[in-house]
């Protein structure tokens, strides 16, 4: 059984993480900016040179400019300096040079980025659109092969079963994609955990494939 489709809208609504790139009036730069920061990195680090990052390299032009020095400084926190430095100056080049500097509301052209894949795309077109579709990253399949007790591989772009079942959870009305998104992503980091699952908190856990078998063997790793 598939979860309440405004569960994690609701859920998103009282348990939702407070991060300066899920303000209103962040345009779409530099939400694409944001995903990219955030690969493989944890949320609250990106959290916390974000703001001073953003303001450096407000938008595709000034990114596009950037001396590879200073970025390397600004990124040298996050880790994978070199490997980010270059895909933020290639993906922000080609957006100059295709569109003139602005990010494109279309799946078929965000791909066409560099540096910007399946997640990336999605997640742009949700977050800074408002578009309704489905997001999929190593968090958010852990969740489908836990809750359904389907067995899913690590690569979420070579799972379509995991595509499937999240596009078919997304809530009917388009304007809460956005919150149901958002709440999926916050509820993999803080309840359905990589390591230690907190089942005994999870109002999912009776629905749930993971959940009653751990419940009812004893444990909840």
């Amino acid at each position: 059984m598939a979860p309440r489709k405004m569960f994690f809208v609701n859920w998103f609504r009282k348990n939702g993480r407070d991060f300066p790139w899920r303000n209103a009036n962040v345009n779409s730069f530099k939400i694409l900016i944001t995903e990219m920061l955030l690969r493989q990195t944890r949320a609250t680090n990106v959290s916390a040179v974000w703001s001073h990052f953003i303001q450096r390299y407000p938008n595709a032009k000034a990114m596009a400019k950037a001396k590879r020095t200073d970025l390397l400084r600004q990124l040298r926190v996050l880790g994978f300096g070199n490997q980010r430095a270059e895909a933020l100056v290639l993906a922000s080049t080609w957006l100059v040079h295709h569109h003139n500097g602005r990010v494109p509301a279309s799946l078929e052209e965000l791909l066409r980025v560099p540096h910007i894949g399946e997640y990336s795309a999605r997640a742009i077109l949700c977050f800074a659109f408002g578009i309704k579709v489905e997001i999929v990253d190593s968090n958010v399949l852990r969740f489908i092969a836990r809750y359904y007790g389907v067995k899913l591989g690590a690569d979420n772009r070579r799972n379509p079963i995991a595509w499937e079942l999240a596009r078919a959870a997304l809530p009917r009305m388009a304007n809460h994609a956005k919150e149901h998104n958002y709440g999926m992503l916050d509820f993999t980091a803080d309840v359905c955990k990589v390591g230690r699952p907190r089942c005994e908190i999870c109002p999912l856990s009776e629905s749930c494939n993971w959940g009653t078998t751990q419940v009812g063997a004893g444990t909840t790793k």
